[in-house]
């Protein structure tokens, strides 16, 4: 054991310290900040912008590869069907394609503890039903079919700026009374939740806003210009819905936080990112630009507001390395058997950004206190006394 150099504990001889998170070895503010090791996803930078890594922060570092072949095998559907001429039954299959590897992801994760149907009832369903309802009423309002709208300035503004705006308000309204039940306390917790809210409502918008589409089209149709489209409105969408509201959520989770420019950059963020996607997206469309680019556009965009997650998230679980405890677990990262409080000492992970039904090993372990030669462990002992990990 060795004093940290950062936060002056006494920690495993490890790469990171296992109480703040830093990388050990040096005293700068780079090792402390440590933005080359997402807390969430150890061994990946925190600006690299990956989708799944990014909006499934609890999804251990070993199952990541199969929500991305998830991904891109439903991806690989819906463009198949796009192919084929299926648009009615590609559209419908990319539309519950991101909302339900989420739900497979909380079963996994286990993030709803024991409260499965309040925190789906709060997230999914509540963004089903207001998915309906403000897309029904923006239709109404807006008088436009999204294949040919309105090319007036009312249209312009009230669908680019005024209903992203509107959503962005909504969306995380339900979301909020999980905060007060004691249980989700972090800001991990509330992205999670964010997220699956924006993901609900992207679901139902996308089925009412191409409800039309689905009724009228034959099942046969011709495929020309549709594959942009259709993944654009029915994947993308989704990602930036879930984005911004989990960036919304997870920033005012803990709202002592908003003086940190950080979190106070969190709303005009994510509003401004859900505006210049839909109105730079729009003028895109009506000036003729190819699809190639549009769709280029969008995900630029959504890319920027990943690495804005990445940050805050990163941010939040190293401020929030809370006590847990010295005690021996499996480390959802890296699947060590490790001696840790807040952070792996191996490869930095931290032990809250992990599935809720991660193993433990061992009982709570002393906590070490001085950097001495401690009693050797006993032959056959998953964790040494100093808790570091068996080689």
């Amino acid at each position: 054991m060795t004093p940290c150099e950062h936060c002056g504990r006494d920690t495993p001889d490890e790469a990171f310290c296992t109480w703040c998170g830093a990388h050990r070895g040096s005293s700068g503010d780079a090792a402390k900040a440590r933005r080359h090791d997402y807390a969430a996803h150890a061994g990946e930078h925190v600006a690299q912008p990956s989708v799944v890594t990014t909006l499934f922060p609890h999804l251990p570092r070993h199952r990541a590869h199969e929500f991305r072949w998830g991904l891109i095998g439903g991806l690989a559907v819906v463009v198949a069907l796009v192919g084929g001429g299926l648009v009615v039954a590609a559209i419908l299959a990319a539309a519950v394609l991101v909302p339900a590897l989420y739900l497979v992801y909380l079963y996994e994760a286990q993030v709803y503890r024991d409260e499965p149907a309040k925190v789906l009832g709060l997230t999914m369903v509540a963004g089903v039903v207001l998915g309906v309802v403000v897309s029904l009423v923006a239709k109404a309002l807006l008088h436009s079919s999204p294949l040919k709208p309105t090319q007036g300035i009312g249209y312009l503004v009230g669908a680019t700026i005024v209903l992203p705006l509107v959503q962005e308000v909504v969306k995380p309204v339900p979301v909020f009374g999980l905060r007060g039940s004691g249980k989700f306390t972090e800001t991990i917790d509330g992205l999670t939740f964010g997220v699956a809210a924006g993901l609900g409502y992207a679901a139902a918008e996308t089925i009412v806003n191409l409800s039309r589409v689905i009724a009228t089209e034959p099942v046969h149709t011709a495929s020309a210009n549709w594959l942009s489209y259709v993944v654009t409105y029915t994947v993308l969408n989704p990602i930036l819905q879930a984005s911004c509201t989990g960036i919304l959520v997870a920033a005012l989770w803990k709202p002592r936080r908003l003086g940190k420019a950080l979190y106070a950059l969190a709303v005009p963020v994510a509003l401004g990112g859900h505006v210049l996607y839909s109105a730079v997206g729009q003028l895109l469309q009506d000036h003729g630009v190819p699809e190639t680019i549009e769709v280029f556009f969008y995900a630029a965009v959504i890319a920027g507001l990943l690495v804005y997650i990445r940050h805050l998230v990163h941010d939040a679980l190293l401020d929030e390395a809370t006590d847990f405890g010295f005690r021996a677990v499996v480390c959802p990262h890296c699947r060590h058997s490790v001696g840790a409080a807040a952070f792996c000492p191996l490869c930095g992970g931290a032990v809250s950004a992990g599935p809720r039904t991660a193993a433990l090993v061992g009982a709570p372990m002393s906590a070490p206190t001085a950097p001495a030669a401690g009693p050797q462990a006993a032959p056959g002992s998953g964790t040494t006394p100093t808790g570091q990990a068996n080689a």
